[in-house]
């Protein structure tokens, strides 16, 4: 048997060591609407963000994680690496990104005739693939 889904769309949640750190990424820099935190006594703090119809969980465990080698690149490893956010405004998206002091690990590039893609990263070394169809 299949599953019934309830909702259209993927949601999806990264663990960070540094909330401030992270809201100033996906508040401030990428622009994400806040959607709300939820405070779960003796696990953590979640906030979220909204995406679209998603939304994005920025988890705050109150036993921070150690924190890991980010790799050589999200196809370094083996795991969920990346997440994909379609926009508009590629270049400018990624200028904010480099001038706000985060990860460009690819500048915009021609992926095929009409689409172009990014890689940046928030400060926990989370890599969002940026891509904008042209077409």
């Amino acid at each position: 048997m299949a599953m019934q889904l309830q909702k259209a769309v993927l949601d999806a949640g990264i663990v960070t060591r540094d909330l401030g750190r992270a809201a100033r990424f996906y508040g401030e820099v990428l622009g994400l609407p806040a959607a709300g935190e939820i405070v779960m006594p003796g696990i953590g703090l979640v906030r979220r963000y909204a995406v679209g119809e998603s939304t994005l969980r920025i988890f705050l465990p109150e036993t921070l994680p150690v924190e890991q080698e980010h790799g050589d690149g999200f196809a370094s490893r083996t795991g969920i690496r990346y997440l994909t956010l379609a926009i508009a405004n590629l270049e400018q998206t990624v200028a904010a990104v480099a001038a706000a002091g985060f990860g460009v690990p690819m500048a915009p590039k021609e992926l095929r005739p009409g689409v172009r893609v990014a890689q940046i990263q928030d400060g926990d070394g989370n890599t969002i693939e940026l891509m904008q169809h042209d077409a």
